[in-house]
């Protein structure tokens, strides 16, 4: 490695630091509220039951070098081991305070003038401070310690995190209980998103405590309970000092309105200014202000700030222009020059007013082209050699030499060092590269010869980049492909093509039958090569030998068809980035078209798997489930009074003949139709549109499959009792394998939703009323009448709208389900494959089948023509 010295590289280039008393994070984190100056009392070395006031002249952490009030001399104290005590401790607890007697001998009467003296112009030391033993918050700060981490878009929300590392102040945190959704991360001891320990539960409600990953692992609340208590349980060996993260103390009250557009700091990269809307007002201090191009994926993207009215990277519309800073123009605006006062009618807005933003005072003590230590936005891990390229009120852009980027930092921001930090914390800087000053020796000219050939030949790939706005098919989860890094490479053809594999295996709802899809079993096809790659599910481990390409200018063909074989977008991964619109217009096309007519199954040659093979039901068995299945049909479609009801159901012939005349109508093969393209990423679902035009259901087979659909727990018999037991405690087992993927539940909304499985049924006659209109979703949303046209949006909008089905809302987006597959869902597929808990998937089925009655109702004409 390449030894830097700042010293030598600023006198070699008359470069400037920034002053350290600038960094006051830095300051606070050195500081252990002991200065020169203060005040102690303190025993007489002659005797330790008097106590006499002494001034500090000079402080080396817990030692201290003092001098009493009078004395000539001064002299060294340990305060971890010697009895020193803040003004006024002698008084408060009745201890004898007066002077040595060498003093007392030298001043007589007039020492108590000069001790009054002293301590109207003295400042005392806190008792803090001495209970501390003089350390410093960074040498307080102990790798197991706990702290509770503020959500970055809710202010109510935390979860509790351990210290991993310190660094200087600068902590590595890890989230109690992550998987490998969620990775360590860096952030400052001093920042204003961590709190003590105990603040959240010491607060109460609002404040709660929710997992801060996609899918929320902890919804439960026996899982969330359980965490807690583990936690605490921790924390009692290395308890975290009360005082050390405390939240900020007083912020001003906001004026922001929801719906106020202003221009904002992009929060990927910190580089652009870009148009932003305050999207959410949480109370008086705080709300949230989202980018415009991401109003709809602001959570899944971060491209959001949780503000108060101080907060450095916001600002009202024209502070870019005025200033002379691009700002990139939202993507609905189409042509010519962007203009506010167009861009606010077209959305019709309002701008912040000017006085919403509170006062920042302006740069002071920094200059261009000074230099500091900078931590690189995009990778919290790099810290790099920064100099400063412009400033612009309370703004800085400081440019990362090594890299090239320039980033905008506020002044104060926890991500800025003075020189030599690093060094002093012996932690890895990025330096700039300083051989144009060194005569350049025969090695250093080997190396590089030797790695030009190396990119020159055929062996060396460029950076193969993941467009994630593609279409990833029905194999890939696209909450993993978004985890993934932008791009892998450049480096060695062989290295960069099978990393660029893995991840996408690591991304895959089937790890097993993806490595199937691209294994070969024959001798590679010309310019190709067998390599060997691994997949991982649950316990079990697989292998297959997968041909990858040979040479470079293979790269993008072979690319092309590692797509086609997953059935994706051929664009979705490549040597070409297509950061906003992809050539294939796969997000507009219909996604059939990327969908093979034939799939390869089973798992890979070298798969270990234990389970056992189900054995093949006889002709006659079949027959006769099948017949008892058709038996239970008719007996549950022969009754007209739903299950919540009391009444007898009519068992009558003609009823069952009436049902079965349904049945085999239903069963009428029809191709008339051509097949509905199903968006549940990976779920196979029954075509139930096609289903409707083919049957032509009526109400009373709506009510059958909705009884079906929802079943109700039967209390008559002890043997039904004991059936349904063993039919609980199954589910319960497949729970406890199958973690929720409810996203969005905490811990006072299941306080609200009691589920049982015999809850009752929505039997109003009203919902069987001839044409019928949707009140419950017209009063509140505007959505598109017909169902089966309803977006992925559309969904959610109504799941949101619902009381007992919108914690699962934010789950069913996910999987990008629309209004065609969203009546498809039946109970089966709803735990199957979208692993869903019992109580929310009956809840989903009830809305379910109102939609489709909705449907039948009011659209049965157009299906019949």
């Amino acid at each position: 490695m390449v030894e830097f010295d700042w010293s030598n590289f600023l006198e070699a280039n008359k470069f400037i630091a920034v002053p350290e008393e600038l960094f006051s994070h830095v300051e606070a984190s050195l500081n252990n509220g002991i200065k020169q100056g203060m005040l102690l009392e303190v025993c007489h070395k002659t005797n330790p039951d008097i106590y006499w006031i002494a001034k500090i002249t000079m402080v080396c952490g817990h030692l201290l070098r003092i001098k009493f009030i009078g004395a000539d001399s001064d002299f060294w104290c340990d305060i971890s081991d010697t009895k020193v005590h803040p003004l006024g401790w002698c008084g408060k607890y009745d201890e004898l305070i007066e002077p040595p007697d060498d003093i007392n001998e030298k001043y007589g009467d007039t020492i108590i003038d000069i001790m009054k003296k002293v301590l109207m112009g003295g400042q005392s030391v806190c008792i803090e401070a001495l209970n501390n033993k003089g350390l410093s918050p960074i040498d307080r700060i102990i790798p197991g310690m706990k702290v509770e981490v503020q959500n970055i878009l809710d202010p109510y929300r935390y979860w509790i995190a351990s210290v991993s590392e310190n660094v200087g102040g600068r902590l590595l945190l890890h989230y109690d209980g992550a998987d490998d959704d969620q990775q360590n991360f860096w952030i400052f001891f001093s920042n204003q998103r961590l709190c003590n320990f105990g603040f959240v539960t010491n607060k109460g409600s609002p404040w709660q405590f929710k997992y801060p990953g996609k899918v929320n692992k902890f919804s439960c609340k026996n899982k969330l309970s359980t965490q807690l208590r583990q936690s605490a349980e921790e924390s009692i060996k290395e308890p975290t000092p009360a005082d050390l993260f405390q939240p900020t103390p007083s912020l001003e009250v906001h004026n922001f309105v929801t719906g106020m557009k202003l221009e904002a700091l992009s929060p990927l990269d910190m580089k652009t200014i870009r148009p932003a809307t305050v999207g959410k007002v949480f109370n008086n201090f705080h709300f949230l202000v989202i980018i415009d191009d991401h109003l709809e994926d602001y959570e899944e993207t971060k491209m959001a700030w949780l503000c108060d009215s101080m907060h450095p990277y916001i600002y009202p519309i024209g502070w870019a222009e005025k200033n002379g800073i691009p700002l990139k123009i939202p993507k609905v605006w189409k042509e010519g020059s962007f203009d506010w006062d167009d861009y606010l009618a077209m959305t019709s807005s309002v701008p912040a007013p000017d006085y919403c933003f509170g006062k920042k005072s302006l740069l002071k003590g920094i200059k261009v082209s000074m230099m500091l230590e900078a931590v690189n936005p995009l990778n919290h891990e790099e810290i790099h050699v920064a100099t400063v390229e412009s400033i612009v009120e309370h703004m800085v852009c400081v440019q990362l030499l090594p890299i090239g980027e320039k980033v905008w930092y506020a002044q104060n921001s926890d991500l800025l060092f003075p020189v030599g930090w690093c060094d002093s914390n012996n932690y890895e800087l990025h330096i700039p590269d300083t051989s144009i000053n060194k005569e350049p020796t025969k090695p250093v000219e080997e190396v590089r010869t030797i790695k030009d050939d190396l990119k020159s030949s055929e062996e060396w790939c460029d950076r193969i980049f993941f467009n994630y706005k593609c279409y990833a098919g029905p194999s890939i989860s696209k909450n993993k492909l978004s985890q993934l890094p932008k791009h892998v490479g450049p480096g060695p053809l062989s290295l960069v093509l099978k990393e660029v594999l893995n991840k996408i295996i690591s991304a895959s709802y089937k790890p097993a039958k993806l490595l199937k899809d691209w294994e070969t079993e024959d001798t590679p096809e010309e310019g190709m090569r067998l390599e060997m790659l691994r997949a991982k599910l649950k316990t079990f481990t697989y292998h297959a030998y997968v041909p990858i390409a040979k040479t470079a200018d293979q790269v993008l063909s072979f690319c092309r068809e590692m797509c086609t074989k997953m059935q994706a977008c051929p664009c979705l991964f490549g040597p070409v980035e297509y950061p906003e619109q992809c050539p294939q217009h796969c997000q507009q096309v219909d996604k059939s078209i990327f969908h093979n007519s034939t799939e390869r199954r089973g798992r890979p040659k070298g798969a270990f798997s234990s389970k056992k093979k189900k054995k093949k039901t006889t002709p006659e068995k079949r027959e006769k489930e099948q017949q008892m299945t058709q038996d239970v049909e008719s007996e549950h479609s022969a009754g007209s009074t739903p299950p919540s009801e009391s009444g007898t159901r009519p068992n009558s012939p003609e009823s069952g003949n009436e049902y079965k005349r349904n049945q085999r109508k239903r069963r009428e093969p029809k191709n008339t139709y051509p097949k509905m393209e199903m968006k549940t990423r990976g779920a196979k679902l029954p075509n139930f549109a096609l289903q409707i035009k083919e049957a032509h259901w009526n109400k009373k087979d709506v009510q059958t499959i909705y009884n079906n659909s929802c079943v109700t727990k039967k209390q008559n018999s002890p043997d039904s009792d004991t059936e349904n037991d063993t039919n609980e405690s199954s589910s319960n087992s497949r729970d406890a394998k199958n973690i929720s993927d409810v996203s969005d539940s905490e811990e006072p909304e299941l306080k609200k939703l009691k589920f049982t499985s015999y809850d009752p049924l929505p039997s109003d006659n009203k919902m069987f009323e001839k044409d019928t209109s949707l009140p419950w979703v017209r009063d509140k949303l505007k959505l598109s009448p017909n169902p089966l046209h309803w977006s992925v949006d559309d969904v959610y909008s109504y799941l949101m709208n619902t009381d007992d089905c919108k914690l699962i809302a934010d789950r069913i987006k996910e999987e990008e389900i629309d209004g065609e597959a969203f009546i498809m869902l039946d109970l089966p597929i709803i735990r199957d494959f979208l692993h869903m808990k019992k109580e929310f998937a009956l809840q989903l089925c009830k809305h379910i089948t109102m939609i489709r009655w909705y449907y039948i109702v009011n659209f049965e004409e157009n299906v019949n023509e």
